[in-house]
């Protein structure tokens, strides 16, 4: 029995060892593309920017200085966006101050960019492991994007408790549903679903997913708030 107990426990140790290598790999791929985002296409978009201005200056026609200032805005355009989405592929607030601020973080991003109203309710997050920390985050990132792009709602919650182990994540709104079967057979909405499944796994967690036409969505994360995944 012992030995059982004992292999058992290897088995465990070393899936929690292979889940954090994977987040972590999939973490530095965000960063390394975050990275290429600020830097290399911002760059390039800044100085197409200043071409189009020396170009507009060089001109007197005004047809032409019309549409290089209408190519300009939307230079300006393409670059916040690039901006924008670097910055949510690798916020260092996660690293640096943790899931709580974290998600502030993102609900206040969400609320500026979208005009979304949205409640929220953070306990704390003491001691949770960084791997499941950045599970998440990214679930909960997911869950915005979804009701932004798709749910038209006028409202959404965001709550984050920990109870007797377990962190709860809960993200909530008052959208236009949807049916969650024929959702998951649709190839582009079940890769979204599946990804945040995976990540949920991968720490040991288990995600819930309810919706029904007309009467919003709620997803409902449970994962293991103290366990140390060891390396």
């Amino acid at each position: 029995m012992a030995g059982h107990v004992a292999e058992l426990e290897a088995y465990r140790s070393g899936a929690r060892a292979l889940a954090s290598r994977i987040l972590s790999a999939q973490e530095a791929e965000r960063v390394r593309v975050s990275r290429e985002l600020h830097d290399d296409t911002g760059q390039a978009l800044t100085l197409i920017l200043v071409r189009l201005q020396l170009v507009e200056n060089m001109t007197r026609d005004p047809e032409v200085r019309r549409e290089l200032a209408e190519l300009r805005e939307l230079v300006v355009d393409t670059l916040d966006g690039v901006r924008r989405l670097a910055v949510q592929l690798g916020p260092s607030i996660l690293e640096d101050l943790g899931l709580r601020s974290g998600l502030e973080w993102l609900v206040d991003r969400v609320r500026e960019d979208a005009g979304l109203q949205i409640d929220l309710a953070l306990d704390s997050d003491d001691g949770i492991p960084p791997t499941t920390a950045v599970a998440v985050f990214r679930v909960a990132q997911e869950a915005l994007t979804n009701v932004v792009r798709h749910a038209r709602a006028t409202r959404a919650e965001v709550r984050l408790s920990d109870e007797d182990g377990v962190l709860t994540l809960t993200v909530a709104d008052d959208g236009v549903g949807f049916d969650v079967d024929e959702a998951r057979a649709r190839p582009a909405a079940s890769v979204g679903l599946f990804g945040m499944a995976e990540r949920v796994a991968l720490v040991g967690g288990t995600i819930e997913l309810l919706s029904r036409k007309g009467a919003g969505t709620r997803v409902v994360v449970r994962v293991p708030a103290r366990e140390e995944v060891t390396t």
